[in-house]
């Protein structure tokens, strides 16, 4: 699960911005937390993200999403490929400066803490930190120059492994690939958190219909009142000469591009009730947006729940009516769901009211156009105060302003 993640001089965000899942242990939440046997730790399994468009909402949870990727994809990096991130570009100093990433979280019982700082050739900086008891280990600190400190931790394996590491990869993973024990369980973390390639719903679906879950899928469409009754996949062959034609136009976009789009893909098919009993089959992408949205959230909250791992979603709620919203947060409050947490961006004013304020960061752009976060719970907020409309009349600013 995770604590807090941190991130600076990424793209619109300059200085470092802190997303924080713990849970005040001295309140006494009803829902939304994620609690520890031993009490140790209480963590929401939801936050959200509101503030007008451009802000750096999106930014936020790409920055997440790039940092998970290249972590997961540093094994396939070969000495020359360079590292595509983006610094903050409205500050001439920052060009020049790293981007920097760090996670806390929990993994097989072991909090630990790992960060790296990269720039577009090297990797400058990276640590992993563990709490085997209260007292941090350092299991490896590695500096600008490719120096690695290994703080005594079987030096002679771990040396040899950094021997392995080009200047544009992270250790963590390649001492993982190695089988260096103590980083095993860290790396575990990591690859368990979906990319978005992997959250396609042909994928998603497929893998729950093949595991004969499809009608948790269907029961809980049901409860949103969307009228299926089945959902099913049928086989899609590509044309040879299609696939050539794809292959052929990702070599020269990608440098090193290796072939990896199946000849077979899944098509989604669902089964509508219309008034007079009678059932029709559609693919799914031939039905409404909405249909379309809905049916990826619940069916991304099972894959991810079982699989484990944080959901990043952008947009939460953008085809789809704002009851709906409500239903698919509302939906995460189950006993059921507590392999899984989100953390998602939405315009929707509604989830203030819905979300503690403690789960609510409020994002907004200052004089230099850098982004900046605020948690509602920053404010001086009264048990019955109507948050919604507060921040719709800029009690707690992040709203847009709009010109005559």
């Amino acid at each position: 699960m995770l604590i807090q993640y941190k991130v600076g001089n990424y793209k619109s965000i300059k200085d470092d911005i802190i997303i924080n899942f713990t849970a005040n242990h001295e309140k006494n939440y009803s829902k939304w937390v994620n609690k520890s046997e031993d009490l140790s730790y209480n963590l929401f399994k939801v936050i959200g993200l509101v503030g007008p468009n451009a802000s750096g909402k999106s930014n936020i949870l790409d920055s997440l999403s790039f940092a998970v990727r290249f972590i997961k994809r540093t094994i396939q990096r070969n000495e020359s490929t360079e590292i595509n991130v983006e610094p903050f570009l409205l500050d001439e100093n920052s060009i020049d400066e790293n981007t920097f990433f760090e996670f806390i979280f929990i993994e097989d019982n072991v909090k630990y803490v790992y960060g790296f700082e990269v720039n577009k050739k090297t990797v400058d900086e990276e640590y992993l930190l563990a709490y085997y008891s209260k007292k941090p280990t350092t299991v490896f600190e590695r500096t600008k120059g490719n120096k690695f400190d290994f703080k005594g931790n079987d030096i002679k394996l771990q040396t040899d492994i950094s021997l392995k590491t080009n200047s544009n990869r992270l250790y963590l993973p390649v001492a993982a690939e190695w089988g260096y024990s103590k980083v095993a369980s860290a790396y575990k973390w990591f690859n368990k958190m979906p990319e978005q390639y992997e959250l396609k719903p042909q994928i998603i679906i497929d893998n729950m219909i093949q595991s004969n879950k499809k009608n948790l899928i269907i029961d809980a469409l049901r409860k949103a009142d969307i009228n299926i009754s089945d959902i099913y996949t049928k086989s899609k062959r590509m044309e040879k000469e299609q696939l050539d034609l794809i292959n052929n136009f990702l070599r020269k976009l990608i440098k090193d591009y290796e072939p990896d789009i199946p000849e077979e893909t899944p098509e989604i098919y669902i089964t509508h009730n219309n008034k007079n009993g009678m059932d029709y089959s559609i693919p799914l992408d031939d039905d409404s947006s909405g249909t379309i949205e809905i049916i990826k959230s619940i069916a991304k909250i099972f894959y991810v729940n079982e699989k484990g791992g944080i959901i990043v979603e952008d947009e939460l709620g953008k085809h789809y009516h704002t009851k709906l919203t409500q239903h698919i947060i509302n939906f995460i409050d189950n006993e059921s769901f507590n392999n899984i947490q989100v953390l998602f961006a939405s315009h929707d004013t509604k989830i203030l009211n819905i979300l503690y304020p403690e789960q609510i960061y409020l994002v907004d752009k200052d004089d230099e156009g850098a982004t900046f976060v605020k948690l509602l719970d920053d404010y001086c907020i009264r048990e019955k105060d109507n948050i919604e409309l507060g921040y719709l009349k800029g009690r707690y600013g992040a709203i847009p302003y709009t010109k005559d």
